[in-house]
């Protein structure tokens, strides 16, 4: 038989339990997208293209500059900072055809094509508007500083591009026997890149392959600076020789002309290019240049 009572109530507890559950799933969806931005951020960060910064290392004989890094990888339009927070007088020449747009006035980068175009401390972005690689020298220390700027339209985030570390075991070097060498100097010259009052010091290690030999060290200036010619011509402000110089090591010291010194004290500095020729009794010349920076 049938019951045909009255129903009993249906048990709410369903209902409470899916409005718990909905609740719970209503706090969860953001805390999960929140989660999901806070891991993403980093990344895009650390897509940022870090400064090309100039970098200076050891001293004398062992002076070596360059760019750090050297080779960056950017999307078109990308900003890339340029930086020099040293004493050492940097600048920025572009040696591709195609060129950045980059942050010009005092402090910002020294574009250029001679060591005039030099400063330091100073810091500045170039933008890259179109796609191709761009290779610039350092105004002072040629193709000493050299880098590269990649832009690609394959990403719209800038990536930098590094060379993969690899650890490779040690190499024993064994060191020339002295006087065996066909070379008239043992390395190259001891030349600070930055110097002050009028006169070129610096150094030379000479090899027993040339003692007795020529030394000769002229300094050129750019002519425009010197007053003496509306076009860029290079002249010579300052000479040294001697007949013949020993082997070991032999300082030279060279002094400007009195037209230059009036230059130098008139910009507060001048860009000398430092031109070396050691002729031994046997062989042929050996030559090789500096870029200093005298500071009056």
């Amino acid at each position: 038989m049938a019951w045909t009572g009255p129903r009993r109530p249906k048990d709410p507890a369903p209902e409470r339990q899916l409005g718990v559950v909905s609740k719970h799933r209503r706090l969860v969806a953001p805390a999960a997208v929140l989660g999901v931005a806070v891991a993403v951020l980093p990344a895009v960060a650390s897509s940022e293209p870090p400064p090309v910064e100039a970098v200076n290392e050891g001293g004398g004989y062992g002076e070596h500059h360059r760019w750090s890094p050297a080779q960056v990888t950017v999307s078109v339009g990308a900003p890339v900072t340029f930086r020099n927070s040293s004493e050492v007088p940097h600048g920025v020449e572009w040696r591709s055809a195609i060129k950045p747009s980059c942050e010009e006035g005092p402090g910002k980068v020294p574009v250029g094509t001679t060591p005039a175009a030099s400063a330091t401390k100073w810091s500045g972005a170039c933008t890259f508007s179109q796609p191709g690689t761009y290779t610039f020298y350092c105004t002072v220390h040629g193709p000493e500083m050299t880098g590269t700027i990649t832009v690609n339209t394959q990403s719209p985030i800038p990536t930098t591009t590094t060379a993969p570390t690899t650890t490779s075991a040690p190499t024993t070097t064994t060191p020339p026997t002295p006087g065996l060498s066909s070379s008239p100097l043992t390395g190259g010259p001891s030349i600070r890149s930055s110097q002050r009052g009028g006169t070129v010091r610096g150094s030379l290690e000479v090899s027993q392959a040339g003692a007795g030999g020529r030394l000769e060290v002229d300094l050129f200036a750019n002519s425009a600076l010197l007053a003496m010619s509306r076009h860029s011509t290079r002249l010579r402000v300052g000479r040294l020789v001697r007949n013949s110089v020993s082997a070991g090591k032999v300082p030279f010291a060279v002094s400007l002309t009195p037209r230059a010194r009036k230059a130098l004290k008139r910009h507060h500095r001048l860009a000398l290019t430092v031109k070396i020729t050691l002729t031994p009794l046997h062989g042929t010349p050996f030559n090789l240049t500096r870029v200093v920076i005298e500071h009056g």
